[in-house]
């Protein structure tokens, strides 16, 4: 655990350089879809809010003519609040909303700029949730998943408006699950592992016919070993994919048309691939 916390605190303090040195990039978004009817209506439908934040910001910058620094922080909120029926009273209520999406990601990755077919890099991520709701008492931004990655990284695509990398490299994974309530007590769990990882990433911006940020992320991690293999099935070794796909498309000023699409496996969750879509109208802004 210092060994993490000490990666990221050097890594995060590239951040505090003066702001105008680096090429910042930032898109946030807001999706709503929404249906209602009137109390008299026929049918058994009910009415229904749901609502997506999401924001994507880069900063980077060339820190010697042999190193680059590149930080990513994405987040992403979202609720879904659904009108029901009291089965005695026959009275509309709204139900307490659940949550649909929730995401903290935070990257932070050094780039030995050899001008060679690849280069060396080393990173650092923080991964959680804003909340944890698996037990019954709420519990903010948790778990946390820290990943401390070195290996070789190369850009098959480095253009203005277009970004194609990918790098592969040893992993190490912290994950902390705090306050877990075991019989009447409450305990901080800690799983540590290693293996291989590679993340591929490409990113496009588009302006005509219409104005387009496409972003696309593959990440596959395979397991070499576990801290706790002894008490876990063979599930852990199987290999893990998540693929993350968001399209933003500008209408009319900051109305745009939003699609986010995700694939994942992850045996030790669930058996098979797993995948979300959600798309809709909303507002999206680039900062920069």
């Amino acid at each position: 655990m210092k060994q993490t916390l000490i990666i990221i605190m050097i890594l995060a303090a590239f951040t505090i350089l003066p702001a105008q040195t680096w090429k910042l990039d930032s898109n946030m978004s807001m999706t709503l879809s929404q249906s209602a009817f009137s109390d008299n209506w026929a049918g058994t439908e009910l009415s229904n809010i749901t609502w997506v934040a999401n924001s994507t910001t880069t900063a980077e910058k060339q820190l010697a003519d042999w190193l680059l620094n590149k930080n990513t922080l994405k987040l992403a909120f979202g609720q879904t609040h659904n009108q029901k029926t009291d089965e005695v009273s026959k009275d509309k209520y709204w139900e307490k909303p659940e949550k649909t999406t929730d995401k903290i990601d935070l990257e932070s990755m050094l780039r030995f700029t050899t001008n060679a077919w690849v280069d060396p890099f080393l990173a650092g991520r923080f991964e959680s949730q804003f909340l944890d709701l698996s037990q019954p008492e709420t519990r903010l931004v948790n778990p946390m998943l820290f990943t401390e990655t070195a290996g070789v990284i190369r850009s098959f695509i480095d253009e203005e408006h277009q970004l194609l990398t990918a790098r592969l490299g040893a992993a190490f994974r912290e994950n902390i699950d705090r306050d877990v309530l075991i019989a009447t007590e409450k305990e901080t769990q800690t799983t540590v592992d290693g293996g291989l990882e590679m993340v591929s990433e490409y990113t496009r911006k588009v302006k005509m016919p219409l104005e387009m940020d496409v972003r696309s992320r593959l990440q596959l991690y395979q397991a070499i070993f576990n801290s706790k293999s002894d008490d876990l099935n063979e599930d852990w070794k199987s290999l893990d994919m998540i693929w993350d796909n968001v399209i933003s498309t500008k209408l009319f000023g900051m109305v745009s048309a939003n699609l986010i699409f995700e694939l994942r496996y992850d045996k030790e969750q669930v058996s098979e691939l797993q995948w979300k879509e959600m798309i809709g109208l909303g507002l999206s802004h680039s900062f920069f």
